[in-house]
């Protein structure tokens, strides 16, 4: 140190400047680090379940991504049906700020949604499971190959009369029943499930609605007295013909 400020003191003014200056630039690259490092600390921060959309459905912020799912297994009210506001504050409450797992079921829907299995905290517990339990959807056994978790959850609810089963003659459609396709000779028995009357809404996704449907005309579709396609599972489309 002695050493130093001797050498310091043998040195013109005009060089006190020019060590100030090196001596700043070389501590330079340990502050940017911690810049860097802080930054990655906050990208991280807000990895996981970013924003909720609808019942169910939900933005999904990855490393690079941000992609928007939809949980598996489970179907939940529409914005005009009973339950509508329950099922979406339940998913903000139990979807945001939540550590959860993503466990992919299929890459896209015919909404182009990634289909998740949803599973949430230390215990891993199934968000679908959670919502078919309390009553808040109910179990879409087509999708989930009839699951036999979700299956046993959605019987208890019924049981207990909660959440949409409260209001059973809205959902009653959605006990799901192995489909049996009508063979074309009850056309000539006067029992032809198209209803000439009736023009049903085709969706561009293929979904067959009735005009007493909150989805009748919504979005890109086609009016057609005979449609084919997928029922819808809220008014029963073509299979609620009589």
């Amino acid at each position: 140190m002695q050493l130093f400020n001797l050498q310091m003191g043998n040195l013109g003014s005009s060089n006190y400047f020019l060590w100030f200056i090196l001596i700043l630039v070389g501590a330079l690259p340990a502050f940017g680090e911690t810049v860097v490092q802080v930054e990655s600390n906050s990208s991280q921060e807000t990895k996981g379940i970013i924003r909720v959309i609808k019942p169910g459905i939900f933005d999904y912020q990855s490393n690079e991504y941000l992609i928007r799912m939809r949980a598996w297994g489970v179907g939940f009210p529409g914005r005009d049906q009973p339950g509508f506001n329950e099922a979406l504050s339940f998913t903000e409450a139990k979807l945001l700020n939540t550590s959860v797992s993503i466990k992919v079921k299929s890459t896209f829907d015919a909404q182009n949604l990634k289909v998740v299995d949803v599973l949430m905290g230390d215990d891993q517990i199934s968000f679908s499971q959670e919502a078919i339990t309390q009553g808040i959807g109910w179990h879409l056994e087509k999708e989930s190959n009839r699951h036999g978790v979700f299956i046993i959850s959605q019987i208890k609810a019924k049981r207990k009369n909660l959440g949409v089963w409260k209001h059973e003659n809205t959902y009653k459609q959605q006990d799901l029943k192995p489909s049996i396709p009508a063979p074309m000779l009850r056309s000539m028995i006067g029992q032809n499930p198209f209803s000439a009357s009736i023009q049903y809404w085709v969706t561009s996704f293929g979904k067959i609605h009735r005009p007493e449907c909150t989805f009748y005309q919504r979005g890109r579709g086609e009016l057609s007295r005979r449609p084919t396609g997928k029922d819808c599972r809220i008014c029963g489309g073509v299979k609620n013909s009589k």
